[in-house]
């Protein structure tokens, strides 16, 4: 089984997400895409999420429907912060046999020197990029100081395409904390989920 792992905060999860795990999905030729709510993103500890609880439950309602897309708790259940090598290396025992793939978005490649044992996870699973506004992936950074050629090729080779949507869950949390329309962002059922259960009304506008 080729399959693809995509973490994030999803706070909330928004339609951006769910064409980056599709144009990955189609692409790289993926027979599953797990999302993985994360418990604390190291790189963000400085946003405030809504609850798991929340955040879950609005994946499940965001990829209703789609029988390739799951939603796995394992980075919840293991709490702290979300390292994606530990993640990979606890996919990789539940499912021993599958070649991983892991989901991100050119945001997340530009940052890609400062991840906690970036070399382990390319050995562990393939990277796969999708390009998004803002962020140049011909700029490599630093990366070429950690990682060999062949890891910079196998990156290279999986550069994914997908139309340029510059939507944010950050944006989306603002404009629910200040009561605007977050219509055609997030899929219905996620827009009504925030209304109905009040998710961000009470957070602060800068987060």
């Amino acid at each position: 089984m080729r399959l693809g792992i995509y973490g994030g905060s999803f706070s909330p999860i928004h339609n951006g997400h769910l064409l980056l795990a599709e144009s990955c999905r189609e692409q790289c030729g993926l027979n599953e895409v797990w999302f993985l709510p994360a418990a604390s993103n190291p790189l963000k500890q400085d946003v405030e999420l809504a609850s798991d609880a929340h955040r879950t439950a609005m994946v499940e309602l965001a990829i209703a429907g789609n029988h390739a897309f799951k939603v796995s708790p394992i980075e919840l259940e293991r709490g702290g912060l979300s390292y994606t090598v530990d993640t990979l290396r606890e996919v990789r025992q539940i499912v021993p046999h599958a070649e991983l793939f892991l989901l991100i978005g050119g945001d997340s490649f530009a940052s890609l020197f400062h991840w906690h044992k970036i070399e382990e996870i390319c050995e562990l699973a393939t990277i796969c990029t999708v390009g998004r506004p803002g962020f140049d992936l011909n700029d490599w950074g630093r990366l070429p100081e950690v990682l060999n050629e062949d890891q910079m090729t196998q990156i290279k080779q999986h550069f994914v395409e997908m139309p340029l949507i510059d939507l944010s869950s950050t944006e989306i949390r603002r404009r629910v904390t200040e009561g605007r329309s977050i219509r055609y962002m997030v899929p219905r059922s996620v827009e009504k989920y925030i209304e109905t259960q009040h998710v961000f009304r009470n957070q602060p506008t800068h987060v």
